[in-house]
């Protein structure tokens, strides 16, 4: 569990240096967004919390799930963050998407 919890941590670090660079590089840094940003963060910490809560309490109580539900929300939210680091890094890194969206195949439109 550990693991998945820093994993989670440095991600949502990364989003928001990727987010303050790229408010820093268009400069247009707003503290509304970023405090906007912010309670997402914490939102999805608090859903993180809650899976873990269900997936650890539930069998205290009776209710055996059998689910690795604080996995798959650590899962979901990792993807999450790095789709929004990829998004921010697209703003002043040129030819990113040439990175991420190699396909190999030739250009047809000539």
């Amino acid at each position: 569990m550990k693991v998945y919890c820093i994993i989670v941590g440095a991600a949502i670090l990364l989003d928001i240096i990727a987010g303050l660079l790229k408010a820093s590089y268009q400069k247009n840094f707003k503290s509304c967004r970023m405090r906007d940003g912010l309670y997402h963060k914490f939102g999805e910490i608090l859903v993180l919390a809650l899976l873990w809560g269900v997936e650890y309490g539930s069998p205290l109580v009776g209710v055996e799930t059998g689910l690795p539900l604080f996995k798959a929300g650590c899962g979901y939210v990792i993807l999450m963050e790095i789709g929004s680091i990829i998004e921010n890094l697209r703003a002043f890194t040129p030819g990113i998407d040439n990175i991420i969206h190699k396909t190999g195949k030739e250009d047809k439109s000539e």
